[in-house]
């Protein structure tokens, strides 16, 4: 089984700063690099990191929402259906 590691990084916050950290070596001669300051990165396809703008991620996944229940409701499944599809 093969990881994609190069997808890999760090991010280590003491007391919501970011300190000083290194790069963790693995056996198999892989680095896994730190997160930059300044840099996002995405967890369950959000954008996390110390620069994100919630306002602007907020209304990014309301948007995203609505979209999604438009899909839906424009299928030509049944109401049941469609009510059983849009419940997580």
């Amino acid at each position: 089984m093969d990881f994609g590691l190069n997808k890999c990084a760090t991010a280590v916050f003491k007391h919501g700063k970011v300190p000083q950290s290194h790069n963790i070596s693995l056996s198999n001669q892989t680095v896994i690099g730190n997160v930059e300051i300044d840099e996002a990165i995405k967890y369950l396809g959000i954008e996390e990191g110390d620069g994100i703008d919630n306002n602007q991620l907020k209304d990014a996944l309301v948007k995203k929402y609505y979209r999604w229940a438009q899909k839906i409701l424009k299928t030509e499944l049944k109401l049941k259906n469609k009510i059983t599809v849009s419940t997580p």
